[in-house]
């Protein structure tokens, strides 16, 4: 049954349909929206690719990609495509790609979705394929991160974006905004009178935003060589986290208007001080072991270099500098081979002025707000109650909201949801050029301190949070990392 309704009539051009973040992430959600009936009869989805496939060879390869990765959710609605898939084998940057592209698309319905999920280094051969068509009604254009691997290399395909598309029509992609959590911490701010007036520095000690995997490199190192955990996760998803928990109220859920306080407290940032008391800590996994199994170092993994200075860890405090946020520490931290995977913001509130009560084993864990954002999206309010007995003691508590468990229904992948948005014109959970120029600007700063400064990774032991170092500099702001608390 068709729950949310047609997003109408388009044309959703996939582009690099082969690669992997395709078959994982983007084929299996515009199958669950068909599935779902978002689609009208006469969209399309066009899977553009340098093979020269069918529609029946284009799914069974995406199927067979989805079963050796385990992912039987993704695999179970790709017959749904059918209906509206074609191919369009083509080679971005050839002679005769735009008229390739021409003809494949004459005839089919508006708007066309251009979704380039491509390195960056091929956004250029894209662009000479469109149309200068300044209409979001006619022609929108998805970019995936990276945009470059630094402010000058995002700033040259911004302009070459800027000379054929209004801003109105471009969608860049951070897929973490399109998780439910996220979503749910504006709606916890803005839609609540209790919360709103604590998220300020009188009642807040600090904000921890933790991105953690328990995979190594894998099959990413030509790109993770290049890139690291800065650019990779800092650069993108981390800063855009810290954007939503400190931005103040918008004056309306308009695009725009979140967009403009996002880029205020992206503005603020404080770069991370390098030298003297480091306010960063970098670090690159050794040998050790996850899960119980042996792994090895980053240096042996296949394709990095066996010389490779490559973080493949961060934590670093910074501080938004803004009347509401100043003095409170933002402690930001991501790295592989950690001991499991989770994603989480941890907003510590400051103990009451008087503690009264005895804490349960010795140790005072305050109130916490926890924004659980993987392996599953959740609100957890941890509170402190006293136990039973006679003893006047506390124990932390937990009021969970588990967005499965409340609405009975499955949460939707971060991709369905922003997909969804771009086939409807929808803005708001997409980043705005000023946004992505700050936070390269802010990642350049921290780059280049590092190398002026000829800071290296400290190895860690894989199967720990990274090198201790990284606790040092957590406890100078007064905060432990909230490890326990996944």
């Amino acid at each position: 049954m068709n729950q949310q309704g047609s997003a109408g009539d388009f044309t959703f051009v996939l582009h690099g349909a082969s690669g992997d973040l395709a078959k994982r992430k983007i084929i299996p959600a515009l199958a669950h929206l068909a599935e779902r009936g978002y689609f009208s009869e006469h969209a399309r989805v066009v899977f553009s690719q340098r093979e020269k496939q069918t529609p029946d060879e284009a799914l069974a390869g995406v199927d067979a990609f989805l079963k050796n990765a385990g992912d039987e959710a993704g695999r179970k609605n790709l017959g749904k495509l059918k209906p509206f898939l074609r191919t369009l084998p083509i080679t971005l940057g050839a002679a005769d790609a735009k008229a390739k592209m021409d003809e494949c698309l004459k005839g089919l319905p508006e708007p066309h979705v251009h979704y380039a999920a491509l390195p960056s280094s091929r956004f250029a051969d894209l662009l000479s394929c469109l149309d200068s068509v300044r209409d979001p009604n006619r022609l929108r254009l998805v970019l995936e991160k990276p945009l470059g691997f630094n402010a000058a290399e995002s700033a040259a395909i911004e302009d070459a974006v800027a000379a054929k598309l209004d801003e109105s029509q471009v969608y860049r992609i951070d897929h973490y905004l399109g998780k439910q959590a996220v979503q749910n911490l504006l709606a916890l701010r803005l839609g609540n009178r209790i919360f709103e007036p604590l998220l300020t520095r009188e009642h807040v000690a600090s904000v921890q935003i933790t991105v953690a995997e328990d995979l190594g490199v894998e099959e990413r190192a030509g790109f993770y060589e290049h890139a690291g955990a800065i650019r990779d996760m800092v650069q993108s998803h981390m800063l855009q986290m810290l954007a939503i928990v400190a931005m103040e109220p918008p004056v309306s859920l308009e695009a725009n208007s979140l967009r403009d306080e996002k880029l205020k407290v992206l503005k603020s940032l404080k770069v991370p001080q390098i030298t003297g008391t480091p306010e960063i800590v970098v670090g690159q996994y050794g040998e050790g072991y996850v899960k119980g199994q042996p792994v090895q170092e980053y240096k042996k993994e296949k394709g990095v270099n066996p010389n490779s200075t490559t973080e493949t860890f961060v934590a670093f405090r910074t501080e938004v500098q803004t009347w509401r946020w100043a003095g409170v520490p933002f402690l930001l931290r991501t790295g592989k081979r950690m001991p499991k995977r989770f994603a989480e913001i941890v907003i510590q509130f400051r103990d009451v002025p008087k503690p009264l009560f005895e804490p349960v084993g010795g140790q005072w864990t305050g109130n916490q707000l926890i924004i659980h954002l993987q392996p599953a999206d959740k609100l957890e309010l941890r509170l402190l109650a006293k136990t039973p007995g006679e003893r006047e003691r506390l124990k932390p508590v937990s009021l969970d909201l588990d967005f499965f468990n409340t609405w009975r229904i499955p949460v939707r992948d971060a991709y369905e949801r922003l997909i969804s948005d771009i086939l409807r014109g929808r803005l708001g959970l997409f980043l705005r050029r000023d946004e992505v120029q700050t936070q390269w600007a802010f990642t350049d700063n921290v780059l280049n301190g590092l190398k002026r400064a000829g800071v290296e990774p400290s190895p860690y032991t894989s199967g720990t949070y990274g090198p201790s170092s990284a606790t040092a500099m957590a406890l100078r702001s007064g905060a432990l990392w909230a490890e326990d608390s996944v």
